[in-house]
């Protein structure tokens, strides 16, 4: 399996291969309503996926903040059997590498609490109060570029 990080948009083949990977990870295994998994940020976001062949079995999306000259990272998911392998580090690492480029003076995301302490180890740092999202305890994680 190559680890390589390919950049797509929503009109891309394997755009459909992250969906099926995204559904799989927040909606089965978490049970987040499958309504809400797939926004409207999704068809202008930047998407990331890792292959396995012609399979995604690693993704994250990248967009925009609202208010703030910052990026919010999102959606990040890793096929389940490949857990542990280095794979969201390596989605993380791309990620902060791509907000550096573009000059944005944060990388957000809206973690899951129980993820928290992975991305305090790439420079994250827990920002206001615990809040639900999906019926699920989060916290917003800001890493200040710079």
């Amino acid at each position: 399996m190559s680890t390589e990080i390919l950049p797509i948009r929503s009109d891309s083949p394997f755009y459909a291969g992250a969906l099926r990977l995204r559904h799989e990870v927040f909606v089965v295994e978490q049970a987040v309503p499958a309504d809400i998994e797939v926004d409207e940020l999704d068809e202008g976001a930047q998407h990331y996926v890792v292959l396995e062949g012609d399979e995604v079995v690693a993704t994250m999306r990248i967009v925009p903040c609202e208010d703030e000259d910052a990026l919010k990272v999102g959606r990040v998911a890793v096929r389940k059997d490949l857990r542990g392998a280095g794979l969201g580090r390596r989605l993380l690492e791309e990620a902060i590498r791509i907000a550096a480029a573009q000059g944005a003076r944060a990388l957000v995301l809206n973690a899951q609490v129980g993820a928290a302490p992975f991305y305090s180890k790439l420079g994250f740092v827990e920002e206001g109060p615990i809040f639900d999202e999906a019926g699920i305890p989060h916290t917003r994680m800001v890493r200040v570029m710079g």
